[in-house]
């Protein structure tokens, strides 16, 4: 059924919609979009930015639980599942920190700030 043009279902909202559509005024926020358009510039727009700025900060906790030294030979190369992979330049201090250190250093980047982080892994890396 219609109501003065109005399907009956919608009652006055719709009256209310295409009043407001009529009287003139711009419409807010442009043509339509698709969901999956609008997240996918979203993602696109703020992602990168978020990584590196999540990069900086873990490199950054590294370097300072690590030391001067320590990180001089290391660098925190992936953040996945809350694992902290560092590379190494160094078969011997890769078995030192897998075997004595990996605990205080732990604790360090968790003291640095990176709350996130619930493990380390240490692998050889060439840098």
């Amino acid at each position: 059924m219609t109501d003065g043009g109005t399907h009956a279902a919608r009652g006055p909202r719709s009256r209310t919609t295409a009043a407001a559509a009529d009287d003139g005024a711009p419409r807010r926020g442009g043509e339509p979009e698709l969901v999956g358009d609008v997240l996918r510039r979203l993602m696109r727009d703020v992602a990168p930015r978020r990584s590196v700025r999540r990069r900086d900060v873990v490199r950054e906790a590294w370097e300072q639980a690590a030391g001067p030294a320590l990180a001089e030979e290391t660098r925190p190369a992936t953040l996945r599942g809350g694992v902290l992979t560092v590379e190494v330049r160094s078969a011997a201090l890769l078995h030192e920190l897998e075997g004595f250190r990996r605990d205080e250093l732990l604790a360090r980047v968790l003291d640095a700030g990176v709350r996130d982080v619930t493990g380390l892994r240490f692998r050889l890396g060439v840098f």
